[in-house]
């Protein structure tokens, strides 16, 4: 049975909860990213931050030097353990209307898997044939 941890990706890129959304949205390109969990000043997990949610508040027409990642992001955090299979993130991810879940191992934060995390693996497996 293949895992979470066997796909997620282990690099966290982290962002605060007051980053500027124009900083917000440089991290993402500059990390090729698409999400990242919001942090506060203790490390604490408190909302997750997306592209989507990004180019919503892109289209309001609204500076994005002048708003803050917490007042865009979701600030419900799907998480999953890393040991879950990854038929469970998937039908998480469903259930959750999500692309994203912060993936937990003894309570801290290992990882992050993403829906392009599952089109890796069935692109492995296709050229696997």
């Amino acid at each position: 049975m293949r895992t979470v941890r066997d796909i997620m990706s282990t690099t966290v890129q982290t962002i605060h909860r007051d980053t500027i959304l124009s900083e917000v949205e440089v991290i993402f390109v500059t990390h090729n990213i698409s999400g990242a969990p919001l942090i506060d000043d203790l490390g604490q997990l408190v909302g997750f931050v997306s592209k989507s949610d990004v180019i919503r508040f892109d289209s309001t027409g609204e500076d994005p030097s002048y708003a803050m990642a917490h007042e865009i992001a979701n600030p419900k955090v799907i998480i999953i353990e890393s040991s879950e299979s990854i038929e469970k993130a998937a039908q998480k991810m469903l259930h959750e209307h999500v692309n994203h879940l912060v993936v937990m191992e003894d309570g801290a934060m290992v990882g992050v898997l993403s829906a392009f995390d599952f089109v890796k693996l069935v692109a492995k497996y296709a050229s696997d044939d």
